[in-house]
């Protein structure tokens, strides 16, 4: 059975386990709007009166509109019914937010469960800073695919449990390229490879079986890339593990030659046709022992962003 710690809700149970707050808290909390038509302050408003000017409908209760925790129990039951699996948001919504749709969706439907699985994730920071609109202080993935891969996105979002707090920064992105690029470089040198079916990748499934562990999942690729590394009379089979684990998190399905090719949008940099037409040139440089070009024309390369490697079957580049 996975684990999923103080989420896992069963048996209909009301919830209380999720905020694990007393009475006396949620009366001296300050999310707790204290109103003189409560008869109790720790009551959480339905049906919130309205005033001239404010949208509101006439009802048995007079003129208002839908408390802020109903209008939620009643999209999830429209939609999704009085029952349904699992329930996400963010942890600064347990209380009171969350505590308040159990109450009502629980006592609307006769005490039947609502939710089976809570899932909380953590808060998100932006270079060190809690994101913001008003600070202004977000990216847009739409902006971020100028600047680098989807994949490094993605694995740098991976690296952080989600329960846990992120610090979305740049330099993390950059971090992630820097990690994808050890995979790919080793799958580089591996031209053949024994995928396994994913049920014999329980390093990495089994994390993931528990609460979505996916620091842990990608460790244990780090682990097989290490013994990739290594083992070269084993590297077709680390390699096919490597991508059946991968595929699991949505990360090392790509070609070698294409993600080392990729380049930032609105760049100025070489594009694929000139740095084949520069190599070409250096090849015939080297086979007729003009070094001095040959390593001028490297050196050119690399300045504009361009590793060359040199091997038995000729000359492979990538990007920096």
């Amino acid at each position: 059975m996975p684990a999923y710690h103080h989420h896992k809700l069963l048996g209909g149970e009301d919830g209380r386990r999720l905020a694990n707050r007393d009475r006396g808290e949620k009366i001296a909390g300050a999310r707790v709007e204290v109103a003189p038509y409560k008869k109790d302050p720790a009551d959480f408003v339905l049906w919130k009166p309205s005033q001239d000017g404010q949208p509101g409908w006439d009802s048995p209760w007079g003129r208002g509109r839908p408390g802020w925790h109903l209008e939620c129990s009643a999209m999830s039951k429209e939609y999704l019914g009085e029952t349904f699996d699992i329930h996400c948001g963010g942890q600064d919504l347990i209380f009171p937010h969350h505590e308040n749709e159990i109450a009502q969706s629980t006592c609307a439907h006769g005490g039947k469960e609502f939710v089976r699985l809570w899932m909380h994730n953590g808060h998100l920071m932006v270079e060190g800073e809690k994101m913001s609109k008003s600070l202004g202080n977000y990216y847009t993935v739409h902006d971020l695919l100028d600047e680098f891969p989807g994949e490094a996105i993605r694995l740098a979002l991976l690296k952080t449990h989600y329960r846990q707090p992120l610090d979305f920064t740049k330099d993390g992105l950059l971090e992630a390229k820097r990690e994808l690029d050890g995979f790919y470089a080793a799958f580089r040198k591996v031209k053949d490879v024994q995928v396994p079916s994913l049920k014999t990748v329980p390093e990495v499934q089994m994390p993931l079986e528990d609460d979505l562990n996916t620091p842990q999942a990608l460790a244990r690729l780090h682990k097989s890339l290490g013994a990739l590394n290594k083992e070269d009379y084993k590297a077709d089979i680390h390699k096919g593990y490597l991508l059946a684990g991968g595929e699991l998190l949505g990360l090392l399905q790509q070609d070698p030659e294409h993600w080392f090719k990729w380049r930032p949008g609105g760049t100025e940099t070489l594009d694929e046709k000139s740095i084949e037409a520069l190599i070409s040139e250096r090849g015939e440089a080297r086979a007729a022992k003009d070094f001095k070009r040959a390593d001028e024309i490297r050196d050119g390369l690399e300045g504009q962003g361009i590793l060359l490697e040199d091997g038995p079957e000729g000359s492979t580049w990538k990007r920096a």
